[in-house]
């Protein structure tokens, strides 16, 4: 007869190999999983020029509205075409700039889409970009995605891609909100006439 104590050796011998055979199985996967892993892909930029290489700012609706933005050659302050260079806010124009030049492609389509879907056909918005060395940056703006936090662009006819509305948001803004300083306020003055004078001169009898 096996004595109980034998029988427990072997039930824990069973266990350990069970143990040791669903460890080596979680060990195989784990490092395929590993291996399999794809990293993620770097951030792309919309754009290959930084704001020191952009002299102008152009930015038109389909409808015919447009802003004009340029950097005054003396100081190579932004400055707002029309508007006389003191009264624009050359600190938020520029930061704006950056802001756009700063813009990530979040999707690229490398299929072709209807481009009449996506609001492309006639853009909403364009914006045409000159840089220090004269070339011309075109890029048109078309519709919000369907979860409406992306706009579909194109530089320069190239693919479709979809980059942050907010941010776009922010630059289109400029044609219903120009960077203007703010107006001083004139001071009242209190003037006396010599009518008054005399009135406050003569005491009452």
């Amino acid at each position: 007869m096996v004595r109980r104590s034998t029988w427990i050796v072997l039930g824990l011998f069973v266990v350990v190999i069970g143990f040791a055979l669903i460890f080596e199985r979680f060990q195989a996967n784990k490092t395929e999983l590993t291996a399999t892993a794809t990293p993620a892909a770097a951030a792309v930029k919309l754009y290959d020029v930084t704001n020191s290489q952009v002299n102008e700012i152009i930015i038109a609706a389909g409808g015919g509205d447009k802003i004009d933005l340029y950097r005054v050659p003396e100081t190579s302050n932004w400055a707002i075409t029309d508007v006389p260079v003191d009264q624009a806010d050359a600190a938020q124009i520029d930061s704006i700039s950056q802001q756009l030049l700063s813009l990530q492609i979040q999707e690229t389509f490398t299929q072709t889409l209807a481009l009449a879907s996506i609001g492309l056909v006639t853009p909403t918005y364009t914006i045409t970009m000159t840089t220090t060395d004269g070339n011309q940056i075109i890029t048109e703006i078309g519709s919000p995605n369907a979860i409406g936090d992306g706009y579909y662009v194109r530089v320069d006819s190239g693919p479709v891609v979809l980059v942050d509305k907010l941010v776009m948001d922010d630059v289109i803004s400029l044609l219903t909100e120009p960077p203007m300083l703010p107006t001083p306020t004139p001071e009242v003055t209190s003037t006396i006439t010599a009518t008054e004078a005399g009135d406050q001169a003569t005491p009452t009898p």
